[in-house]
């Protein structure tokens, strides 16, 4: 079993994230909206729209599977704005199978929106069951399972400033003490990574 690894420092996220939110100024325009699919996109989402120099409004959605990787799932909040004749961004933090983003593609679709574009921090390709595709990505994810900048295991990690992969069967262990020890080292690792980033960029006069 392999022990969890750091996947993506803050740096190099907030690099990625800064590069797709130019891509996005470029290529919408004013008044167009961006929603985002709770929980997972938060961290990620508001990063990004920081990052984004256009006059935009902001609106979530949220989905409930019915089981994994069944490819059910039921809305549990629609829009708020109204978004007929405007252009959309939707943003996920991870697109694997497709359903969701297929469903969630759909759904938006009856809102009558001129346009939908998705943006997802991390496309999982290798995953893929029905063929679509995030117009804009941030990663390539080849890793079984990971945590961190929004993205959860029991609700826990969401609030990591990086991102940190594991071996999809330290998931299914049981025992307190042997999960108790997994948070720690994925904190561990979290703590690490932000020394060393920071350590960087006071070496070389950055400031982060």
């Amino acid at each position: 079993m392999n022990s969890p690894q750091l996947f993506q420092n803050s740096e190099n996220l907030k690099k990625r994230v800064t590069e797709l939110g130019r891509e996005l100024s470029e290529i919408i325009g004013d008044c167009a909206v961006i929603v985002g699919v709770l929980k997972g996109c938060l961290p990620f989402m508001a990063d990004l729209i920081r990052s984004i120099d256009r006059d935009v409004e902001v609106d979530f959605l949220a989905l409930s599977s019915f089981a994994p990787d069944s490819g059910r799932v039921r809305l549990t909040r629609d829009l708020k704005i109204d978004v007929a004749g405007r252009e959309v961004v939707l943003i996920e933090g991870v697109v694997d199978t497709g359903f969701r983003l297929d469903f969630l593609h759909r759904h938006l679709e009856s809102h009558e929106p001129a346009l939908i574009r998705t943006c997802s921090l991390f496309d999982r390709r290798d995953r893929r069951v029905l063929p679509v595709a995030a117009d804009y990505t941030g990663f390539v994810l080849e890793e079984s399972f990971v945590v961190g900048y929004g993205l959860d295991h029991l609700g826990m990690f969401r609030n990591l400033p990086v991102v940190v992969s594991l071996d999809p069967r330290q998931l299914e262990i049981s025992g307190e003490e042997e999960r108790s020890e997994l948070f720690s080292e994925v904190l561990r690792i979290s703590r690490e990574a932000e020394k060393n980033v920071g350590k960087i960029c006071s070496e070389s006069g950055l400031v982060t």
